[in-house]
C-alpha cells in the first residue's frame, strides 16, 4: 500500500469495480475461503459461514439494491451485537 499513492489506489478500485479482481484468477476465492475460516469459531453453534456471504461482488448489478432503512438497521443490528458483547465483558470483570 505504501508504494502506491492515493490517485493509482482510487483507479486500481474503479478498475476493479468495472472488470473484476485484479490479480489471479479466483484468487477471490481464496479470500472467501479464508474469510469463511475466520468466522467460523464466532459463529452460534450449529451455523455454518457460507462462502456466498464472504465473495466479494464486483458486478453493481449482482449487489442487491438496500433502502437507506434497510442500511440503518443492518446497521443497527450491528451496534446492537457489539453492545451486548461489551456488556458481558464488563459482567465478567
Amino acid at each position: 500500500m505504501a508504494r502506491f499513492t492515493e490517485e493509482e489506489l482510487i483507479r486500481l478500485v474503479a478498475y476493479q469495480n468495472l472488470y473484476g479482481p485484479i490479480g489471479p484468477a479466483r484468487m477471490d476465492v481464496v479470500a472467501a475461503r479464508l474469510g469463511m475460516d475466520v468466522a467460523a469459531p464466532h459463529m452460534k453453534k450449529g451455523q455454518r459461514p457460507k462462502l456466498r456471504d464472504h465473495i466479494v461482488q464486483w458486478s453493481r448489478a449482482a449487489r442487491p439494491r438496500r433502502s437507506g432503512h434497510e442500511l440503518l438497521a443492518a446497521i443497527r443490528g450491528i451496534q446492537t451485537g457489539f453492545d451486548r458483547a461489551g456488556r458481558r465483558k464488563e459482567r465478567a470483570r
